[in-house]
């Protein structure tokens, strides 16, 4: 048996939609429903560390704190010198 969903989506994703089912002649409703399958199985499949969200929500003060960090970066901690230090010292060797 077969439900209807409806849903919001961005304009580039319909129109990527769009482009797949005239491109392969697939059905949008197949397309969607494949989609959602895939992805409901890589959720299963995947340990949840290592799925990465494909867009991230901030609030406007969360907003506001990365614009300050990317205008005024920290200085690097000593772990992170080194560990740039050692990183690049392998790359040298290959």
């Amino acid at each position: 048996m077969s439900k209807q969903i409806s849903a919001y989506i961005s304009d580039e994703t319909q129109t990527k939609m769009e482009q797949y089912s005239t491109t392969y002649g697939v059905k949008k409703g197949y397309l969607i429903e494949n989609a959602i399958e895939h992805y409901l199985q890589a959720l299963h499949e995947i340990p949840e560390e290592f799925i990465i969200p494909s867009k991230i929500v901030l609030s406007k003060e969360s907003f506001e704190k990365v614009i300050d960090m990317m205008e005024n970066p920290s200085e690097p901690t000593e772990a992170l010198k080194e560990l740039m230090r050692r990183e690049y010292a392998d790359t040298d060797t290959k």
